[in-house]
């Protein structure tokens, strides 16, 4: 599958510009426009306004921002749960077969979540575990990080106030949303196969696939994943990280050093 990246005119990125065999230009993050995929786009997105209306997690909005006598979130700082969402229907005229089309979902779906000044659903790096939840102060609770971003300057970004996701409740709200399949954000869980239904494994070598996850450690430590990106092409990954590449966020990244050296393994959850 080949892929046109455009470069957004808000980010800088290090290293070659997001671009495969075609033009860098203007792009809107937030529908995925600028990545002319195989599929019909209206049948990867069709759905999208009805799927933003089903409750994101089973907690009542009333609980989400409760605190307790220590002034902290109750919920640990993470904020509510996941809501397992229903899979989706493959239209009948997406114009691609069912595994590209789950491809290119888990793509769009991804893109949409880009962090950028106009785009209304950008996601920062934060743990939290729904993109729904904006808590106002800070929801630092001497919780642990599951999900460290390994090569961040230490900082309590993470746990600041507004949206956002980490890097694995990133990918398993993805997932979540765009095929309705339903893991938990331990990025250590995922590594592990033990996150819920994570499909086939695949060797540090791959070959690789759009839309797997890709997990990875700055000291290549086989017993404990640090991070996960989901794959576009050899060339490009999309991710949340606190700031990597001079891009904060969610973002496309290009697929070089730490990207590429460190990886440990991968799983398809697309069968």
């Amino acid at each position: 599958m080949k892929f046109l990246v455009l470069v957004l005119f808000v980010v800088c990125v290090v290293g070659s510009p997001i671009a495969v065999d075609g033009p860098v230009g203007l792009s809107r993050a937030e529908s995925g426009e600028a990545y002319p995929f195989s599929c019909n786009r209206d049948s990867l997105t069709a759905d999208f306004a009805g799927r933003d209306q089903l409750p994101q997690t089973q907690e009542p909005p009333a609980e989400w921002y409760r605190t307790g006598g220590n002034g902290h979130y109750v919920n640990g700082g993470w904020g509510p749960r996941a809501n397992a969402l229903p899979p989706p229907v493959i239209p009948h005229d997406a114009g691609c077969d069912s595994t590209t089309w789950k491809q290119e979902r888990i793509l769009t779906v991804a893109m949409r979540y880009i962090y950028a000044p106009d785009n209304p659903l950008g996601l920062q790096y934060r743990h939290h575990h729904i993109p729904g939840w904006d808590p106002p102060t800070s929801t630092y609770a001497d919780a642990s990080e599951e999900n460290p971003d390994a090569d961040a300057v230490q900082a309590p970004t993470a746990w600041d106030a507004g949206r956002g996701l980490d890097c694995s409740n990133f990918t398993a709200w993805v997932y979540n949303y765009g095929l309705g399949i339903k893991f938990n954000g331990d990025v250590h869980q995922q590594y592990d196969g033990a996150a819920g239904p994570m499909g086939s494994s695949i060797p540090r070598e791959g070959p690789f696939a759009p839309g797997d996850l890709i997990y990875l450690h700055p000291n290549r430590n086989e017993s404990q994943a640090s991070h996960v990106v989901i794959y576009i092409d050899d060339q490009h990954i999309i991710d949340s990280r606190v700031n990597a590449q001079n891009v904060i966020g969610v973002q496309i990244r290009n697929r070089l050093g730490w990207y590429r050296d460190a990886v440990l393994g991968a799983w398809r959850p697309i069968n």
